[in-house]
């Protein structure tokens, strides 16, 4: 049934119906799936040495300007729509139980965010108890604390980014002005929901709330203060923190003006500040920094 969306903080209230591409997000009634895939990948502990098997969804409420995922973020036109799966959550709740079949260590949704309305109504708890492992909620941290309520007893583990504590940075790159404290009140609520930190005997995390944060070329002092706002928030042992190193410009991608150091990687000096400012965090005693090798385009999905 067609609905006027509020779902996200951006409150565009488009109609969304059985086609896409009238709100920001693209997002219509149906789930739009781009592509489902082993990735190897992720975090440790959510894909340990058999991956993650990734249900990557179509559209996004942040298209920020250097998503190295942009083919499946509705910006660009590289991606053929005609290969989307758009299913109703009975259709979308059989494929996750699918997906959940393989030797993968988990399940993933990512980037959900603009169709938590439809993910809740899809994983029943009958369609729940048919899944054996973790489902992972891998998302933008751009979220309503009431559309995430929804998610409870149907995810496992939260993912969201934290991307910014810099508005006027989240404004120009992700048109989000307001990303900051929306985002930092989603994981608050993610944690809310989960609780600390659970790892099976396995070393294999089973519920809560992991947060990634990417590192910005030439916006260093963004990191420092998203792991200070974590640390001033956040006990020891209660969320897992991933400093990602990974920033790669994708083919295509122009930088706004005063933005060219996006046009390349981090540098050595920014990884090593940014390091050793996160082991210096007293309170954030779980997670991982990303070797910068990392930073290169044979890690992105192909899509």
């Amino acid at each position: 049934m067609a609905y006027k969306c509020f779902d996200c903080p951006r409150n565009c209230g488009a109609i969304r119906d059985g086609s896409s591409g009238k709100g920001f997000c693209g997002g219509g009634e149906l789930i739009d799936v781009a592509k489902v895939m082993r990735h190897m990948w992720e975090e440790p502990c959510i894909g340990g040495d058999k991956g993650v098997e990734n249900v990557f969804l179509y559209g996004c409420n942040l298209k920020c300007v250097y998503c190295q995922n942009r083919k499946i973020n509705g910006t660009s036109d590289d991606f053929d729509k005609s290969r989307l799966m758009r299913l109703d959550p009975p259709g979308f709740a059989e494929l996750l139980v699918t997906s959940s079949q393989t030797d993968a260590a988990s399940v993933g949704i990512v980037t959900g965010d603009h169709f938590i309305r439809q993910i809740s109504k899809a994983v029943t708890e009958d369609i729940r108890s048919r899944i054996s492992k973790p489902i992972v909620f891998n998302c933008g941290g751009y979220q309503k604390p009431d559309m995430l309520e929804l998610l409870k007893d149907r995810v496992d583990i939260f993912m969201p980014d934290f991307k910014y504590v810099d508005k006027d940075l989240a404004g120009t790159l992700s048109r989000a002005k307001d990303y900051p404290s929306v985002c930092l009140r989603a994981i608050e609520k993610c944690f809310e929901i989960t609780g600390p930190a659970v790892f099976g005997e396995d070393g294999l995390m089973k519920k809560g709330v992991l947060v990634r944060h990417l590192i910005l070329p030439g916006h260093i002092n963004n990191t420092l203060g998203v792991i200070d706002k974590l640390n001033e928030t956040f006990r020891p042992g209660d969320i897992v923190f991933s400093l990602m190193s990974q920033y790669v410009p994708v083919s295509g991608f122009c930088p706004p003006p005063g933005f060219e150091k996006l046009s390349g990687g981090i540098s050595k000096a920014e990884y090593k500040k940014a390091k050793a400012y996160l082991e210096n965090a007293s309170n954030i005693t779980l997670g991982y920094t990303q070797d910068p090798a990392s930073s290169s385009s044979g890690f992105i999905p192909d899509f």
